[in-house]
């Protein structure tokens, strides 16, 4: 009895910490937001996929995309890793950036001292940054809707925070399925917002995309949505096992406008 109530005291400072660092960040970062912002919305007016200053130069310049995780996953970057599944054989890393999720196994070796990951991304620029610092020996710099590397070579595809950014999901389904083994797994990690009915967003339609100014051309989606577009996107062959719901405590998941929660998915290719 005492344990639970110290874990829920703990939880309930520990959101106290991030909602009045979330503030404090906000004032410090709020006149480059803002610059940005005016430029973003002027410019969308002549050019709705218009990628706004601040994205450009995050995939220029890889140390500022780390900041902007710092930031976002505030107070412990790599932590928003730890709900994810144990990983062994061969893992293919969509969308592996600067390296985040290796620089996280390598610090937890024992839960994942099985894993070969292959890492792919599409910024030539992350790859550089990620195997300058050692997190990676090798990549693979590719479109998961294209990858050159051979059928059923893979027991996992992991997208760690990525999979927002995919675009063509049925293509990218369909590449999976044929890169996958026989029971291998599809593993998302991801985050969603949580529908407080306060209609800032409407998902009454399913997943929708739309051009962030902080974070480009994403998809958008709750829970429910977020089903809807895997059933409606993933290939026969694979079957969705699990979807679960983690809201782990960090600035992007306890800001005051967007709240946010992680969800984690799990499909199996069957035969």
């Amino acid at each position: 009895m005492f344990t639970i109530e110290n874990n829920k005291i703990r939880k309930k400072i520990q959101k106290s910490i991030v909602r009045c660092s979330y503030v404090i960040f906000f004032i410090l970062l709020s006149p480059i937001y803002y610059l940005n912002k005016k430029d973003f919305k002027k410019s969308t007016k002549n050019n709705p996929f218009y990628i706004s200053k601040l994205v450009k130069l995050q995939l220029k310049y890889p140390i500022l995309y780390e900041l902007a995780m710092y930031v976002q996953n505030f107070p412990k970057p790599t932590s928003v890793y730890s709900i994810l599944p144990e990983l062994s054989g061969r893992v293919l890393q969509v969308g592996c950036g600067t390296g985040l999720l290796n620089k996280y196994c390598e610090k937890n070796s024992s839960k994942y001292k099985d894993v070969k990951f292959v890492n792919m991304d599409l910024n030539l620029n992350s790859l550089l940054f990620g195997k300058k610092r050692n997190r990676f020996d090798d990549y693979v710099h590719a479109d998961i809707c294209n990858v050159p590397l051979e059928d059923e070579s893979f027991d996992t595809i992991i997208f760690a925070r990525c999979f927002h950014h995919i675009k063509y999901q049925k293509k990218m389904f369909k590449e999976c399925t044929r890169l996958l083994k026989i029971n291998g797994k599809i593993i998302i990690l991801d985050i969603a917002l949580i529908n407080d009915g306060k209609k800032i967003n409407d998902f009454s339609k399913g997943a929708y995309m739309a051009n962030s100014s902080i974070d480009g051309i994403i998809w958008r989606f709750d829970k429910k949505a977020f089903v809807q577009m895997l059933n409606k996107s993933k290939t026969s062959q694979l079957e969705i096992q699990s979807v679960e719901e983690i809201r782990q405590v960090n600035i992007t998941n306890y800001n005051f406008k967007y709240p946010q929660t992680d969800i984690i998915a799990v499909l199996e290719k069957v035969s």
